[in-house]
């Protein structure tokens, strides 16, 4: 194969990826296919509270990329807007930071848990790498950090060299740099952490290998891994790479350790181009269920969480549709995001005209 060839495969498989479903105005809101199968609970996304009727409960102004417990509520106000907050469940803001975090956090009484960056020059590129911060939730005072740049030579044990520790190919094209400065100062992400999951629970089966309540479960886009730290001393535990798993992991979201110990995973399938949600065995790396059908594929983001009645709900972003199924994957309830996206919601040119994405959606009780 020529160099021309070549390149023309990437950009046909770059652009493949890239490609976004139309608005179709008739799938917007909510369908309800078995109302004694599906789980009665609200469901929170980008800060808006809708039932199972797709009837607006709530929103709150920090509601993107939001955890939440019993008494707070913490997000942002946008996708990579340089501010936060944290408030009460009545949506009274207890403070606000002018600081960029991403993607996630967790929250108890005492202490946020969330993920920033920090950019470094490496192999020639300015390129952000993931740090974990930790905050006082009634006050919003910093409590610790932990940088994976002080630590990027434990992690690079555990994979092979990823794109960004090559030097740059002029010839070819450079898909991986971004047009702007992100809110960090990088045109690169390395790592990008993407979910932060700590353990609710602790496993006899499991302990050694430090699946420990308290302990951090990440998740790596770019790397397509798992990471367990513990909590205390950053170490690594325990990892999965992407060639453990049937099929591979590509660019995963969303690890949780279930009640029956199980890990689940929404693995984009980035380069597959179709996305799947599975449950693995965390001690045999075995896929023991998995759901996907048709047609099913976000490229960039996605979620799946485990509900009370032992259904899962999936947000499938890039199409702003959430779905509910059961174990035996019947789909029982479907929402799609009723607005099209524009100048006046979204930041991003190439995609007006297209349903809003959902980023993540949550039971929320």
């Amino acid at each position: 194969m020529g160099i021309k060839e070549f390149l023309k495969q990437v950009n046909d498989i770059a652009d493949k990826e890239h490609t976004k479903p139309s608005f179709d105005k008739s799938l917007s809101g909510v369908h309800i296919y078995n109302k004694e199968k599906v789980c009665k609970c609200e469901r929170i996304f980008d800060g808006t509270v809708i039932d199972i009727e797709g009837n607006k409960k709530k929103t709150f102004p920090y509601g993107y990329a939001a955890s939440f417990n019993k008494n707070y509520i913490a997000g942002q106000k946008a996708y990579e807007e340089k501010e936060w907050a944290c408030s009460d469940r009545t949506g009274n803001i207890l403070w606000k930071k002018k600081e960029a975090i991403h993607h996630d956090l967790y929250i108890d009484d005492k202490e946020i848990i969330t993920f920033s960056k920090e950019c470094h020059k490496y192999r020639g590129r300015d390129i952000d790498f993931d740090s974990i911060h930790a905050y006082d939730t009634q006050r919003g005072k910093l409590l610790w950090r932990w940088s994976i740049w002080e630590h990027l030579h434990k992690f690079k044990k555990l994979h092979k060299a990823l794109s960004l520790d090559f030097p740059k190919i002029p010839i070819l094209p450079d898909r991986a740099r971004r047009k702007e400065k992100s809110p960090w100062g990088g045109h690169y992400d390395y790592y990008r952490f993407n979910s932060l999951h700590i353990l609710d629970h602790t496993h006899p089966q499991l302990k050694e290998k430090g699946f420990v309540k308290g302990n951090i479960l990440i998740t790596s886009r770019h790397a397509s891994m798992l990471f367990l730290l513990d909590r205390k001393t950053k170490e690594i535990l325990w990892h999965l790479k992407a060639d453990e798993v049937e099929k591979k992991l590509e660019g995963p979201h969303a690890a949780q350790l279930l009640e029956n110990n199980n890990l689940l995973i929404f693995d984009n399938g980035r380069y597959r181009g179709q996305s799947r949600v599975i449950e693995l065995n965390p001690l045999t790396k075995k896929i023991e269920w998995e759901y996907t059908q048709e047609n099913f594929f976000t490229l960039s983001q996605g979620f799946a969480q485990a509900l009370e009645n032992g259904n899962t709900l999936i947000t499938e972003s890039e199409k702003g549709r959430i779905l509910e199924i059961t174990h035996d994957k019947e789909i029982v309830w479907e929402y799609y995001h009723p607005d099209k996206q524009d100048k006046t919601n979204s930041k991003y040119k190439q995609s007006y005209g297209q349903r809003q994405w959902i980023y993540r959606a949550k039971a929320y009780k």
